[in-house]
């Protein structure tokens, strides 16, 4: 290509040139012939004008035709004039010589002649010449440029073949060298944009998908209910699923068996929308999940809930929960925006939890909204509260050697007027937003101090106590006066409050801690070794108990810097006149362990689970 373009570059430059030397030559000798042409007129006029008869009109066509001239006048001195016209100039007399086109005059006595000459006779064979050399110069640089045109399309295509080709398989050789590396360079330039379209599509999975569950995100769910409520939904249909346990389990058997029950109740929604399938799965919360089913009718939401709740109902008999999860549901409509659609769902999904285990609810209208599953939830609330409807499940833990006494850790179990047990983390988060939350707390501590006074077994029974206890100015007042009608009861509870919740409210937490210490009763810090101020609570609060966090527990068979740290809380809570419990075990191999750290007792469901206190 670059000889091609210096080739049609020389040659055009050659043309011109011989071109402008033609045209040079042409023009000296015009030159030439303009100067003896004028020497001439000049000597012919000066002989023939000496006598002024002689200026009449014959005498001056005649001396016009004779020296060829293009104009001749004669002019008084009144400005009378005989003008005659000959042929135009030549076209070239005006380029090369201008000057010898104007008018030139003669005094003859009392006249003036006037006239131009005219040179037509002279250069024709030069200027015939002069074109034809410049014909042949156009030509030339015509079929030069044809060539040079015809070569750089078929080089282009031959380029673009081997750009849009998605395989370079041909074995013979495209434009020598430089097509093998066109070849080299179209293959990584392809493997390229392979990589960064996988990479693109991983990073739209990250942005859409929840990474535990696998199902889209709450993200993809909001742009999926902007698209649809765009459309003018017709028959589409939302099921808002909250698993109820997740709280619960994360406390008592740590985060990855949370997690696993996430994912366990991700599956059983899944499947149960198997035979619809334009349905889509969505994780919103950390235990909430959104289906939505299109061109489905409400009416038939009965069919697919029963079915839900049966699958629901075994999952939780088979894991010993209270329930595993409940299920609101309600219709898209027209003009809905997302949080109306939202709003309703979670209204559903509020009444199925204060039905029973498992339950579900479908709300259609927006007047059925709030106001109702509040009114529901508030008579439950108060029904509770006034009359102590619960029921106490405890859970025993292990001691591993005689000094320590036996420690039974107690759980509240809240039970609706048709006597079916609510979801005790919803009902707490349902009082706590209708403001009864403190109300509830204490006819429930109430309850746990009366049951457990009943009991005949010499146990130490663990309490606990919310983080709503630490705010309330009037609580150790309440406590301390009940703890007064069960004077024998005192030294054999221990009030268990998490690591987090202490370490957020430290000074409140001092005050409570020494009310109870007052009262002889023990405390004990639960999910202990999580925060960063772990030890500095040692020193603040001075506690009987410590109890380590179940999700240390779960690490501890694989990670070796985990099972140091653990044993580094052990010695030092020894060091402090601390007992320590761990919770959470559940395999015989972390039970081995702990026993090789020296922990005083273990909790857990290899230990036992909890039970009903009858």
């Amino acid at each position: 290509m670059k000889g091609l373009r210096t080739f049609f570059v020389a040659n055009a430059f050659l043309f011109i040139m011989l071109w402008l030397a033609v045209v040079a030559v042409h023009l000296q000798l015009f030159k030439a012939d303009l100067a003896r042409e004028d020497q001439q007129i000049t000597e012919l006029l000066s002989l023939q004008l000496t006598d002024p008869s002689q200026l009449t009109t014959d005498s001056l066509r005649l001396l016009r035709d004779q020296h060829n001239l293009t104009f001749i006048s004669t002019q008084l001195a009144v400005d009378n004039t005989l003008a005659l016209a000959g042929a135009s100039q030549h076209w070239l007399l005006e380029l090369v010589e201008p000057s010898k086109t104007r008018m030139k005059t003669i005094a003859v006595g009392k006249y003036r002649v006037n006239f131009k000459p005219s040179f037509e006779f002279v250069s024709d064979s030069y200027l015939r010449l002069y074109l034809s050399i410049a014909a042949l110069c156009i030509l030339g640089y015509l079929l030069t440029s044809l060539l040079f045109v015809r070569s750089v399309s078929s080089i282009k295509s031959k380029l673009k073949k081997l750009v849009n080709a998605d395989r370079l398989t041909d074995d013979t050789p495209v434009l020598g060298n430089v097509g093998e590396l066109i070849k080299e360079q179209k293959l990584k330039f392809t493997q390229q944009i392979r990589q960064q379209k996988h990479a693109i599509q991983q990073l739209e999975q990250q942005v859409a998908l929840d990474p535990l569950t696998g199902q889209l995100n709450r993200h993809s769910f909001r742009q999926d209910m902007q698209k649809m409520l765009s459309m003018q939904p017709n028959n589409t249909v939302l099921f808002l699923v909250r698993a109820s346990q997740l709280q619960d389990i994360n406390k008592a058997r740590g985060h990855q068996a949370g997690d696993d029950y996430i994912k366990d109740i991700s599956k059983i929604v899944d499947s149960s929308r198997k035979d619809y399938v334009n349905s889509q799965l969505y994780r919103l919360l950390g235990a909430e999940f959104a289906l939505i089913i299109p061109k489905f009718a409400a009416s038939r939401v009965s069919h697919i809930a029963q079915d839900l709740r049966a699958a629901l109902t075994e999952y939780s008999n088979a894991k010993h929960l209270q329930s595993a999860a409940y299920v609101g549901v309600t219709e898209l409509k027209k003009d809905d925006t997302i949080e109306r659609v939202i709003s309703r769902a979670d209204a559903a999904l509020a009444i199925a939890q204060s039905l029973s285990p498992n339950a579900w609810e479908v709300v259609l209208d927006d007047d059925e909204n709030l106001e109702s599953s509040d009114l529901q939830w508030q008579q439950t609330i108060d029904y509770l509260i006034a009359k102590s409807n619960f029921k106490i499940a405890s859970q025993a833990i292990q001691s591993m050697h005689r000094t320590m006494p036996a420690y039974h850790e107690v759980f509240i179990r809240f039970i609706s007027d048709q006597q079916q047990q609510l979801p005790t983390e919803t009902t707490l988060s349902m009082a706590q937003r209708l403001g009864k939350i403190e109300q509830l707390e204490k006819a429930t501590i109430a309850y746990v101090l009366k049951t457990i006074s009943d009991q005949n077994a010499d146990y130490r029974w663990g309490i606990n106590l919310s983080k709503l206890i630490l705010t309330d100015p009037d609580f150790c007042a309440w406590l301390t006066q009940h703890l007064q009608r069960y004077p024998n009861l005192k030294s054999r509870v221990v009030f268990e409050l998490e690591e987090e919740t202490l370490d957020a409210h430290i000074s409140n937490a001092k005050k409570l801690f020494e009310v109870l210490r007052r009262n002889s009763c023990h405390t004990a810090i639960a999910d202990f070794g999580n925060g960063i101020g772990s030890f500095k609570l040692f020193k603040e609060l001075k506690p009987n108990y410590v109890k380590i966090s179940s999700d240390l527990v779960q690490q501890l068979e694989a990670d070796k810097a985990n099972q140091q740290f653990v044993s580094m809380l052990v010695e030092v809570s020894h060091r402090l006149g601390c007992q320590v419990v761990a919770q959470g075990v559940e395999t015989l191999e972390q039970k081995q362990l702990l026993e090789s750290m020296y922990v005083d007792s273990m909790q857990g469901y290899l230990i036992s689970r909890p039970k009903l206190i009858s």
